[in-house]
């Protein structure tokens, strides 16, 4: 099997570390994320529900905590390859896309400016 043979479905990976992944929702060393390319620097997947919180407007301004609100975006996410332990895929599980989707949802939230 090959990385192209997985892309566009979902797999598991297993992580050395999250450290420095955290503000592109990469909370834990395993979770389940969909492949959506890869390069000489590392893999690339989807996070389908990235949530952020805009703090400045669109002339630049900071806005007030109270009246930042949270935004959801899909978000393509690169984890270096030396990063990356292992990578698991389920050809042939029955029903294991629904079970990975469901895990594959929101992987968290950041701030941007």
């Amino acid at each position: 099997m090959t990385i192209d043979e997985i892309m566009n479905k979902v797999a598991m990976f297993i992580l050395f570390n999250h450290e420095g992944l955290e503000s592109a929702g990469i909370k834990e060393r395993r979770f389940y994320a969909k492949v959506v390319g890869r390069d000489s620097i590392g893999i690339w997947i989807e996070n389908p529900k990235l949530e952020t919180t805009r703090m400045r407007d669109d002339q630049g301004y900071i806005i007030p905590p109270e009246q930042r609100k949270h935004e959801e975006h899909v978000a393509h996410i690169l984890i270096p390859w030396g990063n990356i332990r292992s990578m698991v895929h389920f050809p042939l599980r029955k029903g294991a896309e629904a079970i990975e989707d469901e895990e594959a949802k929101s992987l968290g939230r950041g701030l941007y400016l």
